[in-house]
């Protein structure tokens, strides 16, 4: 039989998520943390050392989550439109779906820029971006896209739906970003279509 309860590490990346978004990560101590998550004292410093580790660690898991779905769409793409949508869509689907984990990547990124753990966080966004860029490799050598310098190749894929993402969760507009699914990539594709 499956054991459903959460880890301890987790109750505490659940805990410290509910307080950075209530709160934000300035304001939020270690201590709410720990009481949120009724964590002891040792098994918090055991699992992250610090506020910052917590912080940097909830990013990169949810950048990971991210990542993992958006990588299950595009191995189902069969053509270069299937797989410019598939970008859009896992950004959608996600955000959507995890709405408090898509602000707080959103919004952290500048404080979790100056952590230790910055370096490592920059390395795996950098990695996951050239996977990506080589699995378009392909269509991008067969003409299957417009020919564009690589570095606007994700910008133009998720930059109208990350756009509206940012007001969706801000409740400056309030229809779910999901209803407009199709709208983001069908975006994507004229932008990048040959």
């Amino acid at each position: 039989m499956k054991d459903t309860k959460k880890s301890r590490k987790q109750e505490i990346l659940d805990a410290a998520l509910a307080c950075f978004t209530e709160h934000g990560i300035e304001a939020t101590t270690i201590d709410m943390i720990r009481e949120r998550s009724q964590a002891s004292v040792g098994s918090m410093y055991h699992h992250f050392g610090s506020k910052e580790s917590i912080a940097a660690t909830l990013y990169m898991d949810a950048l990971a989550e991210h990542n993992a779905y958006q990588h299950q769409l595009l191995q189902a793409a069969t053509s270069a439109e299937d797989a410019v949508k598939a970008i859009a869509y896992a950004y959608v689907d996600w955000v959507s779906a995890n709405p408090d984990k898509a602000r707080f990547v959103l919004y952290s990124r500048g404080a979790l820029a100056r952590s230790e753990m910055a370096g490592e966080m920059r390395e795996r966004t950098r990695a996951h971006l050239m996977a990506v860029l080589e699995w378009f490799q392909p269509y991008l050598d067969k003409g299957s896209l417009k020919s564009l310098p690589k570095e606007v190749l994700g910008s133009l894929m998720t930059g109208p739906a990350h756009d509206y993402a940012r007001l969706w969760l801000s409740g400056r507009a309030k229809t779910d970003i999901k209803a407009y699914r199709e709208i983001f990539a069908e975006a994507a594709w004229n932008a990048l279509k040959p």
